[in-house]
């Protein structure tokens, strides 16, 4: 009696390679453009209408570490060159910069409503830049106790505050209210978080880590922290992690090159990704279907030089 195989994994709509180095960064823009930043400074920018590469330009010399569109502008940050404002019209060209040396490799976060840019530094600080002014506008100081690097972050609205989820080397995960830049709520985990998402609307969020453990926790109005449950791989680390904007499936990036999808309401695995070698550096979802395949798309993108796109459930 011959056993059942089970079925292969599923297959990309379609796979960005054209001479990209290590891709350490994506965002989609809102003319179906999808950004992918690399390891050596460079931004290369794809339609997705035709699937094809558009443009190139440099932005430094070290790792491109994060994009954020701004409608006809591009913020970026480069590990120890700053952040950076590009004007997208006719084509690119550097508009204003921030200089400073911060040689982590935490990515910014952005908020469009109040035009500001939350920017990792040296010994746990968080700067925050205006970018009506491109000036310093505050910045968030790590409490007395040694937290050691920031390691991640996530900006939100939630219960009717500005809010930004950080988390340090040591562990600890702060909520910071960005009006009065004074931490609101705080647990701790066992290892050092990698990547973090959170859902407003719930109170839930999904935090990785350097191990096996993928913890899911949610915050109450009051700003308690709850681990609901966790999530053990078979190898340890997450690079990326993002929610669908249906919130149905979460979505993991991992050191192992796999993409890991699981039900948002369940934790159940729905199945894994094969189609990557190396890590997964990004994960980003489109904000609305892709006229392609008149679908939401989630864009992956990784250490071995291409970006995989695909659609499911």
């Amino acid at each position: 009696m011959s056993q059942t195989q089970s079925p292969p994994p599923p297959e990309p709509k379609f796979v960005l390679r054209d001479g990209m180095g290590p891709v350490s960064c994506i965002a989609f823009g809102l003319d179906e453009t999808l950004y992918a930043g690399t390891q050596d400074g460079w931004i290369h920018v794809w339609d997705l209408t035709i699937n094809r590469r558009k443009s190139s330009f440099q932005v430094g010399k070290s790792v491109c570490l994060a994009i954020g569109d701004f409608f006809t502008k591009l913020v970026v940050q480069v590990k120890g060159e700053g952040i950076s404002v590009w004007n997208s019209s006719p084509k690119f060209a550097l508009e204003h910069k921030f200089d400073y040396q911060y040689m982590g490799f935490c990515k910014f976060e952005c908020d469009k409503t109040l035009n500001y840019v939350f920017v990792p530094d040296d010994d746990g600080e968080i700067k925050i830049i205006n970018l009506r002014n491109f000036k310093l506008e505050n910045k968030f100081i790590c409490p007395a106790v040694k937290l050691g690097e920031v390691m991640v972050m996530k900006y939100s609205h939630y219960c009717h505050q500005d809010v930004l989820l950080v988390g340090y080397e040591s562990g600890d995960i702060y909520v910071w209210n960005v009006t009065q830049c004074s931490h609101v709520g705080h647990f701790k985990i066992a290892n050092a978080p990698m990547a973090i998402d959170f859902d407003p609307d719930s109170g839930k969020g999904v935090c990785g880590t350097e191990s096996e453990s993928v913890f899911l926790f949610k915050i109450d109005k009051n700003f308690a922290f709850t681990v609901e449950s966790s999530i053990m791989l078979k190898n340890p680390g997450v690079s990326a992690v993002t929610i669908r904007p249906d919130r149905k499936v979460v979505v993991l990036g991992c050191w192992d090159g796999n993409i890991r999808i699981y039900s948002w309401k369940s934790s159940k695995i729905l199945g894994v990704l094969t189609e990557h070698l190396e890590t997964i550096n990004a994960l980003c979802f489109s904000s609305k279907p892709i006229s392609m395949w008149n679908s939401i798309i989630l864009a992956a993108g990784s250490k071995d030089k291409s970006i995989s796109l695909w659609t499911f459930y």
